[in-house]
């Protein structure tokens, strides 16, 4: 070979490194273990003009093996699904590659969240759905759903600097998420007018009576999708539908708009793309006015989501992109480096990091330490190990923990609006602390004159007092 052709040799070898080794992973590093079976991977490119991200895992053979992703103005998010051992992921956009390798370890905590469909005494699982000839894939877009709710969960409690922590779903032994069909007591009309002679939470207790014996809670928290909601458009009301959840371990949401969510991880940029009018002169439109099928698929999915948040003993609070506020409304942006368009926006959004939803920064400090985001086994829990105390005269509230306190919440009836938790990169271990009880109630409203407190240690034992206030 002469140096002509040696020249030409290497300056070939610089040219097509320098198109494959720009693009960057930034939330994972060779070797990441985690304990749940969907990654969210964030990165950049060299090539600013890329729209798309392709993640394929060789070491897969299930049809979710190769996964698109959304990318724009250099950045990317892309879903891999992985399969227990090592996963060798393969990340392509235009000319640039890179490869990752995840280490997918199942989680060892008994403790997990359970996916019911109740259909009503007929046993007819069809759900409303404006899309013709829809395939009525519940179980494959449960499927979907929960996988990305776990996903979120972890990967915006890392973001926020907890780690990955999230809930455990109940999985086969092909790593799909268990939906168990279960035929309610009564026909759907039974159930409709128990919610409209009693109220929603009369419905909810009565679904709940059914299932506990045979879906017990001790070791579960229960998402219940009705399958018999039905928007009736004469009335505007939609029947088998409701956002409830309690610490009690159920939560519940209607099926009215799950014909919008991805069928399977394959579809999960497609449904939150896409700008599909909703036609709300017939079918329920949960879009907060956005009215398009992305705008409906990314609240409902949230809203379950935070309805789940509620059996894992969140309540709401004032931080506006907590799932527990209306975050749920911007679930999809955690999957997505843009919006797409809606009703009253026909432009695509580049949001902001701060504008994705959240687990918000006054829940998640106790949710950090949840025994079903734990990836062992709970220990024994002696709630006498953590009081609350209130010196009324002295207008002085005191936590005590023999093991530490890791947060102290206050919530005013609607919301939590206040969160103590100990400096992170201390290593001191504070057992008790004080606090002017009249510091913290002047943060919220001059109306409010109930307030509850609760504190948490490491073993999520718990202190609780309530507190009335005469203004």
């Amino acid at each position: 070979m002469n140096i002509h052709q040696t020249f030409l040799s290497i300056f070939f070898s610089l040219t097509i490194l320098s198109f494959t080794s720009g693009m960057e992973i930034t939330n994972y590093s060779d070797g990441t273990v985690i304990d749940y079976p969907v990654a969210l991977l964030y990165g950049t490119t060299e090539d600013k003009n890329a729209v798309d991200i392709q993640c394929e895992n060789t070491s897969s053979s299930k049809s979710t093996r190769i996964l698109k992703g959304s990318a724009f103005q250099g950045r990317f998010k892309v879903l891999a699904e992985l399969v227990p051992g090592e996963n060798t992921l393969l990340l392509k956009s235009g000319s640039e590659e890179k490869t990752l390798k995840i280490i997918y370890q199942q989680n060892k905590n008994p403790l997990f969240v359970r996916v019911i469909y109740q259909t009503d005494s007929s046993g007819n699982t069809e759900f409303q759905s404006q899309k013709k000839d829809d395939p009525q894939n519940f179980r494959s877009k449960l499927d979907t759903a929960m996988k990305l709710m776990q996903t979120f969960t972890a990967e915006r409690m890392n973001d926020a600097g907890y780690g990955r922590k999230t809930f455990n779903l109940e999985l086969d032994e092909n790593g799909n998420v268990i939906v168990h069909v279960v035929k309610g007591k009564l026909t759907a009309q039974e159930y409709a007018q128990i919610q409209e002679e009693k109220g929603d939470i009369a419905w909810f207790d009565t679904v709940f009576n059914e299932l506990k014996e045979s879906y017990p809670l001790d070791k579960a928290r229960n998402l219940v999708i009705p399958a018999y909601s039905r928007f009736i458009p004469e009335t505007g009301k939609v029947p088998g539908h409701t956002a409830l959840g309690g610490s009690h371990g159920q939560a519940m949401f209607g099926s009215a708009n799950i014909f919008t969510w991805p069928d399977t991880l394959n579809d999960v940029v497609a449904a939150f793309e896409d700008s599909t009018p909703i036609d709300s002169a017939k079918f329920q439109d949960d879009s907060v006015g956005r009215s398009c099928f992305w705008g409906v698929a990314s609240t409902t999915m949230g809203a379950a989501l935070h309805e789940i948040g509620h059996t894992l003993d969140l309540p709401h609070s004032n931080d506006a992109h907590d799932i527990m506020t209306r975050g749920h409304d911007r679930f999809n942006r955690a999957f997505l480096t843009r919006e797409a368009p809606h009703a009253y926006n026909p432009n695509w959004y580049e949001f902001r990091d701060n504008e994705i939803a959240l687990w918000g920064p006054k829940n998640a400090p106790q949710l950090t330490w949840n025994p079903f985001l734990q990836d062992t086994p709970p220990a024994e829990r002696n709630e006498e190990k953590v009081k609350v105390l209130m010196d009324h005269q002295k207008g002085i509230l005191t936590v005590k923990a023999e093991d530490g306190i890791q947060m102290i919440g206050c919530f005013d009836g609607e919301r939590r609006f206040w969160c103590w938790t100990p400096d992170r990169n201390s290593k001191e271990t504070i057992r008790e602390i004080s606090f002017n009880f009249s510091d913290i109630i002047s943060q919220t409203s001059p109306n409010a004159d109930v307030f509850m407190f609760n504190a948490c240690d490491a073993n999520y034992q718990q202190g609780v007092i309530g507190i009335k206030v005469h203004r």
